[in-house]
């Protein structure tokens, strides 16, 4: 009998776990509905909101109202889309708890034919047609008193970007007032001429290039002639872009804007491509050799900094993977800056990523009085090569000129100091309308009389578009993601110059897509092999020519057109030498893509296998530990 009341108790003990477990589930999924929690695992936090973000929200005082449109309610959404939506719900609903009641949120569905419907076209979102011929609407519009900003259509292939963009949003509505920014430039960076006919999206000549649009958005951009004399009063942070053959008088008119207390940032190139494709031919027509670099001599001098605009820097250890016409080619001259490349400070101690495309080198002149901080570096396998010549070699020959120096190189710094003039006094003024001498507006000044702020980059064509960013054709307007962290380092020396650094650490947020660092490297280093078998090639088709040429002096008999049997077998000698040569190349690139497949299928497994096998031995090993306590206790009780 007592055996059978122990079984009952068992048995009713069991039933009762089981119970209370079901209650459990059913009270924990009930809470885990209406809550709204999560945690963030990633390296980078890249589903959290920054310090900026944050901040930002903390010093709201007036009430800002956030409508998120989305058409959940459509049969045929596609699941990415359906996804991101609950993806920037959540994101909005953190904005809404750090805002400590400054903002509301709404989510609404406007269905087909309501009011809902209108107030979204109304607002500014723009539908979307579906291939089943919905429309579906999925953006959001802030409104702050009585102005509303919208983005019309949140792209999922912005995600990344998604705070950034919120938040700007949320920034610029609540600006009172924009700053003034200045814009120098002698390259179309703000539009003039016509676009490049070969690519529709090409803003190279047409319309603004990306990092002007981005500074239109929170300031008021003035674009300024390379004729200036005096740069206007108004303006805070003057971008002085790709200055070729400078007059005096435009040095002079900078070096008084910076003794006044104005910032600038300058972007200087010894080769910009960007340049010779816009420019060279017109001045090819003109029967002039074009010149694709630029410099402020005078100033640089003054600033207490070196910059030589006859050489490019490369990086043998940082390449950039381009199309030589032959094949993909790993080209150190577009250094892929990364990692301990940015300097930990509030312009770049954010980014991730940058191409430098053939820029040059800035060092602290000998005896300068300022302080010089680098803001980007090469690694310690840097060369130069000449800038010369780079309008006439093939990327492959500039390769071969590059030699690495173990030495790290400063690609762009921040000068900062209680500037003293670059000059004496006033150049003379040109004469007016009148044939008289202009006259000149301020008093000449000798010193500042505080301390100022300049930043260069020894590199222009990294802002190009091209470079920059990629541009998706969205139903009438022109969609931009970022390639790279390229825009948002000349944003940030912006906004740290303009003395406004809510936006830096939102820009560059770790990447969702992050790179496989060992494939790079596995990469690198089989280009390097390549890189060695095609330089005892080139070699050896020197010495042969030289060799033919010899042979070629040495003929007497009048007739040297015609190959003797000496020339015939050194040239079927190299042939057989090239033949060989390319054959192991095969090899090489054969063992790079092995090494990488190989690679590729470890990670497949490992993500695959190990991590499920993992969680099921822990479970495994969870559950024998439990049933040998239940042993012990029933074995103790009896």
């Amino acid at each position: 009998m007592s055996g059978l009341m122990e079984k009952v108790k068992k048995l009713t003990t069991t039933l009762g776990g089981v119970a209370v477990l079901a209650v459990a589930v059913v009270c924990f999924n009930i809470i885990a509905s209406r809550a709204f929690f999560r945690a963030d695992v990633t390296q980078d936090k890249l589903f959290s909101l920054s310090k900026g973000t944050k901040n930002l929200l903390s010093k709201l005082e007036d009430e800002v109202s956030i409508k998120l449109y989305f058409s959940r309610s459509l049969r045929d959404l596609p699941p990415a889309i359906k996804t991101y939506a609950t993806r920037v719900e959540e994101v909005l609903r953190e904005y809404v708890a750090n805002s400590k009641g400054s903002l509301r949120l709404q989510v609404i569905d406007p269905r087909p034919d309501t009011d809902d419907e209108e107030w979204a076209r109304k607002s500014g979102v723009q539908g979307v047609r579906l291939p089943s011929g919905e429309e579906m609407f999925f953006g959001v519009v802030f409104a702050y008193r009585d102005k509303e900003t919208a983005i019309p259509y949140l792209d999922p292939r912005r995600e990344e970007q998604l705070e950034y963009d919120l938040t700007e949003t949320l920034v610029n509505i609540r600006r009172k007032e924009k700053a003034n920014i200045g814009i120098v430039s002698w390259l179309p960076v703000a539009g003039g001429g016509n676009p490049n006919p070969m690519n529709p999206m090409d803003s190279g000549r047409g319309e603004d290039w990306v990092f002007v649009s981005e500074l239109r958005k929170s300031a008021e951009v003035k674009v300024l002639e390379p004729s200036l004399t005096e740069v206007p009063q108004e303006i805070s942070v003057l971008l002085v872009v790709h200055p070729k053959e400078p007059s005096e008088a435009f040095e002079y008119a900078i070096d008084q804007f910076v003794l006044r207390g104005g910032r600038v940032i300058v972007a200087v190139d010894p080769f910009s491509r960007t340049d010779l494709a816009l420019n060279g031919r017109q001045a090819q027509m003109m029967g002039q050799m074009p010149k694709s670099s630029s410099n402020l001599p005078k100033l640089f001098g003054a600033w207490g900094v070196k910059f030589n605009p006859d050489q490019i820097v490369g990086d043998l250890a940082q390449p950039t993977q381009i199309n030589a016409g032959a094949g993909p080619l790993n080209y150190p001259l577009f250094v892929a800056l990364g990692g301990d490349s940015f300097a930990k400070t509030s312009i770049g101690g954010s980014l991730h990523q940058m191409l430098y495309a053939e820029g040059g080198e800035l060092e602290k002149a000998d005896g300068g009085a300022y302080n010089f901080e680098s803001l980007l570096l090469t690694s310690a396998e840097s060369g130069v090569v000449s800038a010369g010549t780079a309008m006439f070699q093939q990327p492959q020959d500039l390769i071969r000129d590059l030699k690495s120096e173990n030495k790290r190189r400063t690609l762009a710094a921040m000068v900062r100091g209680k500037f003293k003039s670059a000059f004496t006094a006033a150049p003379p003024a040109a004469p007016g309308p009148d044939g008289k001498p202009a006259q000149s507006g301020a008093p000449h000044l000798a010193e500042a009389a505080g301390e100022g702020t300049v930043v260069i980059i020894a590199d222009v064509d990294f802002i190009y578009d091209q470079n920059a960013v990629d541009k998706m054709q969205f139903i009438n307007q022109i969609m931009v993601r970022p390639r790279n962290d390229n825009l948002s380092f000349v944003l940030n020396a912006v906004d740290v110059l303009g003395g406004s650094e809510d936006l830096l650490n939102i820009r560059s947020k770790g990447r969702l897509a992050r790179p496989f660092t060992r494939l790079v490297a596995i990469e690198r280093n089989a280009q390097a092999r390549w890189k060695e078998e095609e330089d005892k090639l080139s070699n050896r088709l020197t010495e042969l020519q030289k060799k033919l040429s010899e042979l070629q002096a040495q003929r007497t008999d009048g007739s040297r057109m015609s190959m003797t049997p000496e020339q015939q077998r050194e040239i079927e000698r190299f042939r057989s030498e090239e033949i060989d040569v390319r054959r192991r190349r095969r090899e090489v690139r054969k063992s790079l893509r092995e090494d990488i497949e190989a690679l590729g299928k470890r990670l497949l497994v490992a993500n695959m296998l190990l991590v499920p096998l993992a969680v099921s031995g822990l479970g495994i090993g969870v559950f024998i530990n439990r049933s040998r306590r239940r042993r012990g206790g029933g074995s103790s009780h009896a």
